[in-house]
């Protein structure tokens, strides 16, 4: 179970359209017979293919009003995007349903739960995703009434988190409230070593506004609790009633991955009728890009050195049975409709008529699997819709970088005296007496400037990839000329 979460705790893409069309240079590498360059002239098709189906998906997007989503954000932006991913990974005590909330119980890392917020929320605002319940740690059925509600009133709305983690020790995070970080940034540093040290700063402050804005909620919730208990009324329609908090825990169970106890419904898996709890479902998901995984071999180009087309993503197998496509289904409680569309949480009433005909605990009435494109079924891709769009990122980073590698490599064919392109190359004889001899030498004038000094390095870059891309058409009509032997 590789990729199943344990117990609770990309470079964007830059510039799609350059950076494909200089893989269309590839071929031009040279035929020297060596596995990367080989390599490299293989793939030309393919990633030109890339480049045009790109450019189309690119205008039809702008076309219809929509965001291109291989558009270059700067830093910035990706920081705010991900500052607001976090604010909706707060849990509220006035955003439930059934009793359970629209966020994540546990205090784990973002990566874990990098899913779509606003997905899940609408799965389980229409009942199609079991909420995010308060878990047990143990429940025990010989627990009377009054002891159960005594527990759950005493349960917090987010489990604690670990102020003074290890990763972020020693990292200056100043004051919150401003924005501005690049006063906090060594300036001694290289730029890739002050980007790296941004990246620790933004995400160490991120990590304290996370506690802080979760305290927020914590403390609106206590002091809505203790404002209930002074009236001698449920003042707070949001806050649950008693009968609502018996009803619930009073017949749970216990998810097999996590191990802690959560009330019934639970999400159950498609293929083989698991339970799963909500907590645990968000955090699968599709293992990073990567090539396939074949046995060491010598002989086979390295990984840079690959058809960057050949990356994939499995979707993610089933923790209990390994069957691809893992979704879930689930079925909403009949008798506790409360929260968002629905009753308030206050207002539930439990009658003794239910409390005599306790259902216990019965069978799942679906008897089978379901196909993961049954409407029913809520697949862990749909969680992250944008798992295609991170795929190609991946897959034109590794083509900008062979890009990168091939312009360096044809500027140096550009620049080399022997080389056809090098027009500015001229020889002149200059014949020199000696004593022994009346021998000719050739002097070789230094070759013309390729590019005006003031020359940006995006001009000198895209200048490489136009003498790239001659190179290959010429090299491809030598090899498909009629006279060549």
């Amino acid at each position: 179970m590789g990729n199943v979460p344990g117990k609770l705790e990309n470079e964007g893409i830059a510039r799609p359209n350059r950076s494909m069309s200089a893989s269309a240079a590839q071929t031009s590498s040279g035929r020297n017979g060596t596995t990367a360059s080989g390599a490299r002239s293989q793939r030309t098709s393919s990633l030109v293919g890339n480049l045009l189906s790109s450019r189309r998906r690119s205008s039809s997007s702008e076309a219809n009003g929509n965001g291109n989503p291989y558009k270059r954000k700067s830093t910035k932006d990706k920081e705010k995007t991900e500052e607001r991913h976090v604010k909706q990974l707060i849990v509220k005590y006035n955003e439930t349903v059934d009793g359970g909330f629209l966020a994540p119980f546990g205090s784990c890392g973002t990566d874990k739960l990098d899913y779509d917020t606003k997905v899940v929320k609408n799965l389980i605002i229409e009942r199609r995703l079991a909420p995010f319940y308060t878990p047990l740690q143990d429940f025990d059925n010989s627990w009377s009434r009054e002891e159960v509600i005594k527990i759950i009133e005493a349960l917090p709305l987010h489990a604690p988190f670990n102020e003074k983690l290890e990763t972020f020790e020693d990292i200056p995070i100043g004051d919150l409230t401003q924005s501005d970080i690049d006063h906090l940034i060594d300036k001694t540093l290289s730029r890739r070593e002050q980007r790296r040290m941004r990246s620790k700063i933004f995400k160490a402050r991120l990590y304290k506004k996370r506690i802080i804005w979760q305290e927020r909620e914590n403390e609106r919730f206590l002091e809505s609790k203790i404002e209930a208990k002074q009236s001698k009324l449920q003042s707070n329609p949001n806050l649950p009633s008693d009968d609502l908090k018996y009803a619930m825990y009073s017949n749970g169970s216990e998810c097999p991955i996590c191990f802690l106890y959560y009330p019934q419904p639970m999400n159950m898996s498609r293929c083989c009728l698991q339970p799963i709890c909500s907590e645990c479902f968000v955090q699968i998901k599709r293992a990073d890009p990567h090539f396939p995984h074949d046995e060491e071999d010598p002989s086979k180009p390295r990984d840079e050195e690959k058809d960057p087309n050949m990356l994939t993503s499995e979707p993610t197998n089933c923790p209990y049975c390994a069957t691809p496509d893992f979704g879930i289904t689930y079925e909403a409680p009949t008798d506790r409709n409360v929260g968002l569309q629905g009753l308030a949480p206050s207002s539930y009433v439990h009658s003794k008529k239910d409390s005599l005909e306790e259902p216990v605990p019965h069978a799942p009435d679906r008897r089978g699997s379901l196909a993961s494109t049954d409407r029913r079924v809520v697949t862990s891709d749909s969680l992250r819709p944008d798992w295609q769009v991170k795929l190609n990122k991946e897959r034109m980073r590794l083509a900008r970088r062979s890009a990168n590698a091939t312009a360096i490599h044809v500027s140096n064919q550009l620049v080399t005296p022997g080389h056809q392109a090098s027009a500015g190359l001229t020889s002149t004889s200059t014949p020199r007496s000696n004593s022994n001899d009346h021998a000719v030498e050739f002097q070789r004038t230094p070759p013309a400037p390729l590019w005006s000094a003031n020359a940006t390095a995006a001009e000198i870059e895209n200048h490489m990839i136009e003498q790239a891309i001659k190179l290959s058409l010429a090299e491809h009509e030598r090899e498909n000329s009629p006279n060549r032997r």
